[in-house]
């Protein structure tokens, strides 16, 4: 599966860039977006969730592509895909450079260590809203008005991740790593750059206003990866599973064409 996920990110940028500009019944929105991102890593039990110390801001812009242009009404013709989603692509940049090990206190050599992330991200999302575009349009009065939606997307990242020992990288260093626990001495630690695919799913709310929106999202992501932060352990049971994350935005939309 994952061999395949960079063709099809590629057709689907490809479909979304070419569709963009080339069809006249499309309409667009776009935006920026900031929020609180919570990392679940090796840096953690599998049981415990991300502790506060690892959440970090992010922020990015977006785009949305909608299914009828400024010139839409009823008289027109619609479908329910068309009153119903949006697909919207996104860039966006995650840095956390103090990703400490949950629950503290277990060993010391925990406790002098920590990860750092940098995410640079692009993803693509279909976002499903309750109620019909139609009643809640840029080309209508919709100040004052809210559309609940659900959104999946699939996303590409550039992972830049680091681990520090009383705040000394081990970039340059060899191993064995002997700073480290046990499990992490010898072929665990990958701090190279990656490129990583995820999967999203998430909720959230658009808020209507005089002349942009105002929306709300909570999202999951799952990577196709455990070395996010640089660290695999896959034959600790604690450690089992692939790095995941967690993000709650808040975003400004700039509709053309809103009265």
């Amino acid at each position: 599966m994952k061999k395949y996920l960079p063709k099809l990110f590629a057709v689907l940028l490809f479909f979304f860039f070419t569709n963009a500009h080339a069809q006249t019944n499309f309409s667009h929105e776009v935006g920026g977006f900031f929020g609180i991102a919570a990392f679940q890593t090796d840096m953690g039990l599998s049981t415990e969730f991300a502790a506060e110390n690892q959440s970090n801001m992010g922020f990015g812009i977006t785009y949305y592509l909608k299914f009828f242009g400024s010139q839409y009404n009823w008289r027109s013709g619609s479908s329910f895909f068309s009153t119903h989603f949006k697909l919207k692509t996104e860039l966006s940049y995650i840095s956390n450079s103090n990703i400490t090990f949950e629950p503290a206190g277990l060993n010391t050599k925990l406790d002098d260590m920590k990860a750092a992330i940098k995410l640079y991200n692009v993803g693509l999302n279909f976002e499903y809203y309750i109620f019909e575009l139609e009643d809640y349009s840029s080309y209508y009065k919709s100040s004052g008005s809210i559309n609940p939606f659900v959104t999946v997307g699939l996303h590409y990242s550039y992972s830049q991740p680091d681990i520090l020992v009383n705040d000394v990288s081990l970039k340059d260093q060899k191993e064995p790593y002997t700073d480290l626990i046990d499990k992490w001495q010898e072929g665990a630690v990958f701090l190279e750059s990656e490129s990583i695919f995820s999967a999203t799913a998430g909720v959230g709310v658009r808020f209507g206003l005089e002349k942009v929106d105002f929306s709300l999202e909570g999202r999951y992501q799952y990577y196709f990866s455990d070395v996010v932060e640089g660290l695999n352990a896959p034959d600790d049971p604690s450690n089992k599973g692939n790095d995941s994350m967690v993000m709650i935005n808040a975003g400004i939309i700039y509709v053309f064409g809103k009265n």
